[in-house]
């Protein structure tokens, strides 16, 4: 069997980023505009030739197999080589730490991100004048982990070793065949079982002609979170004529939460949601048929 990343994308085999329950900092940059499924429009006939067309819209909740969390290390020093000596200190403890969780070697894998000049302002008078302060060096480190229960661990891992950046959480999901074969399979049923109920209520005589739409998609924890604010403001008002007046704000904190597809729109869901939150696999499918 196949196995591959199931990251955030638009196609459905592709490596694309994904999040869930544990969730990430990435989620501050998630303003992507959300994505819905395909589904039909509810109207059966197709254009002046007299075919019927029958569809069946089906969704599949599915649990990952496995968890890659990345986090982010980040060192300035006066050179590049003191930087980067300084990023590799606090990996080299970071992955001593994962070795007393039983994570192996080969589920770890460090990544050289960039190393950039860091640079300054110095105020002489008037003049704001720039300089170069040293260099930075950044890098991720990506550990694979099989259970939920292991996250904490590794967030206790990473802040020992002062690494308390934790960029995502990639999903891992095996066997995409069985997940497709899955969905064709239900949504056939959804298409046999409503030509054979409109055959009996309208005494309809049909025939399939073909397959018009067979539609794939996939749906990821990273872009399902929503974000919001909850707080009431007072108007502040003034009886200056000219409107000048300073206000100062108190941060607001932005809350996210999980929201999964609308299971409402969809013929049959596969899997039905539970409380954590799942990689959601769908299928539209549109078949054809000559009215006789």
């Amino acid at each position: 069997m196949k196995k591959a990343f199931l990251m955030l994308g638009l196609l459905f085999f592709v490596n694309v980023v994904s999040f869930g329950q544990e969730s990430g900092n990435r989620i501050y940059g998630n303003t992507q505009t959300k994505r819905t499924p395909m589904f039909g429009d509810g109207v059966l006939m197709s254009g002046g030739n007299g075919n019927f067309q029958i569809e069946a819209s089906v969704l599949l909740n599915l649990k990952p197999d496995s968890f890659v969390a990345v986090f982010g290390v980040a060192q300035e020093a006066k050179n590049a080589d003191e930087s980067n000596s300084k990023a590799n200190t606090q990996i080299d403890d970071f992955v001593k730490n994962l070795s007393g969780l039983g994570i192996a070697k080969t589920d770890i894998y460090i990544d050289f991100i960039t190393q950039n000049k860091v640079y300054d302002i110095e105020i002489k008078g008037d003049v704001a004048e720039q300089y170069l302060a040293g260099f930075e060096t950044k890098k991720t480190v990506a550990v694979k982990y099989k259970s939920r229960d292991s996250f904490e661990k590794l967030l206790a891992a990473a802040a020992k070793a002062q690494i308390f950046d934790l960029i995502k959480v990639d999903y891992i999901v095996s066997d995409f065949e069985t997940v497709k074969a899955k969905l064709f399979e239900e949504a056939t049923k959804v298409v046999k079982q409503k030509e054979e109920r409109y055959k009996n209520s309208f005494e309809m005589t049909m025939k399939p002609i073909g397959l018009a739409v067979e539609k794939y998609d996939a749906f990821y924890p990273a872009e399902r979170y929503q974000g919001y604010q909850a707080f009431e403001s007072a108007a502040a008002r003034t009886t200056d004529y000219r409107n000048v007046r300073t206000t100062i704000s108190l941060r607001k904190s932005t809350t996210f939460f999980y929201e999964p597809l609308d299971g409402n729109k969809f013929d049959k869901i596969i899997n039905p949601i539970g409380i954590e939150p799942t990689v959601q696999f769908t299928l539209y499918l549109q078949v054809q048929y000559k009215l006789l």
